[in-house]
């Protein structure tokens, strides 16, 4: 009779709080796949599995020849039969230019050093010398900087030193937080009066490229791993999602979401969950809740008193884990519930089903 009391408690609370939930975002686990975890292997993706996905996708096999030259770097310019011109150090000016014996001043803005020989030796051949032979090589790259913020280790300024792509931006800048970076990253490209010549005549313009990590890193779509060009920003927000648990004898265990503003109790919660099963032990149940100095605390509650309005409806905050024990689960030792907030935060950046 007591049993079917509470249920029908529960029910009423479900009721009201299922009406509003339908847009709540949920992922589903229950005590067992947390447990299974703990004593196997890490949840299925860790930022070192990513980061080592992104760091295998970089471009490790592309070469400096491709870095496209640009204002304030020095470049080492040898013509064969000039003795002016035989390792001959030379720094772009503001337009991305050099001036050269015979040939005067040459633009190399925006072109890669083999572009750069293969225009210079033309001019050379129209005006000076059969067959000129030219070398070009970059000394010191000066102009082709990027800002990488967000989620990732080293947010900051970097140096690109080739032509790079997304992936070699992030881990320029050590790959991502993946515990708190969102899923997309956005590339604010650079305004159309500061792009080079080579960059317009491929018709980059001012955009914000939004870029699915997801699909990038782990489905290995190589279409989304996007050119990088010198003054493009790379953003990847941090996750401002928020959850609390239940875990245990409930109908529906997992993580479910705070929506902006909202402070839910934790009958709330267990309706949210879809109420108790029959075999929750409701006088045993607790509530883990992370301390700010990282230790654990875990909140004895009698379910049955705050149902029947015996004890006070307690609000749960951000990353609380209510947990009732039952036939199905039996009783979880505070150890273990204190090792479980990192596993469930995993489980819900991955979405475990």
């Amino acid at each position: 009779m007591k049993s079917m009391i509470i249920g029908s408690l529960l029910l009423l609370v479900a009721g009201s709080v299922f009406a509003q939930d339908s847009d709540r975002k949920y992922v589903p686990f229950t005590i067992n796949d947390v447990l299974r975890q703990q004593t196997t292997s890490s949840p299925a993706k860790s930022s070192v599995d990513l980061n080592e996905r992104l760091r295998s996708m970089s471009g490790a096999a592309r070469f400096s020849q491709d870095y496209l030259l640009g204002p304030g770097d020095v470049v080492e310019v040898t013509v064969f039969g000039i003795e002016e011109l035989k390792g001959k150090q030379l720094t772009l000016d503001s337009e991305g230019r050099i001036s050269l014996p015979f040939i005067n001043v040459v633009q190399l803005m925006g072109l890669t050093s083999r572009e750069s020989e293969v225009k210079i030796s033309a001019l050379y051949e129209a005006s000076v010398m059969k067959n000129p032979q030219v070398a070009i090589s970059v000394k010191e790259y000066r102009s082709q900087f990027i800002n990488v913020l967000g989620a990732v280790l080293k947010p900051g300024t970097y140096q690109l030193t080739r032509r790079s792509f997304l992936v070699d931006a992030l881990a320029m800048a050590g790959g991502l937080l993946a515990e708190k970076a969102e899923s997309t990253a956005f590339v604010n490209r650079a305004a159309l009066t500061n792009s080079t010549p080579a960059e317009i005549t491929a018709g980059v313009t001012p955009e914000r490229i939004e870029v699915d990590l997801i699909q990038l890193l782990e489905k290995g779509d190589i279409s989304l791993n996007v050119p990088i060009y010198a003054g493009d920003v790379i953003t990847v927000p941090e996750r401002v999602e928020r959850f609390y648990y239940v875990l245990g004898d409930v109908n529906r265990g997992g993580a479910f979401e705070f929506k902006k503003g909202e402070r839910i109790t934790l009958s709330q919660a267990l309706a949210s969950a879809g109420g108790l099963l029959n075999t929750a032990k409701t006088s045993k149940a607790a509530i883990m809740r992370q301390q700010s100095d990282g230790s654990s605390q875990q909140i004895p509650v009698d379910v049955k008193k705050v149902l029947r309005g015996q004890s006070p409806d307690i609000e749960l905050a951000q990353n609380d884990v209510v947990f009732v024990p039952g036939s199905t689960t039996r009783t979880i030792s505070k150890g273990i519930l204190g090792g479980i907030g990192n596993i469930l935060a995993a489980f819900v950046y991955m979405g475990v089903r």
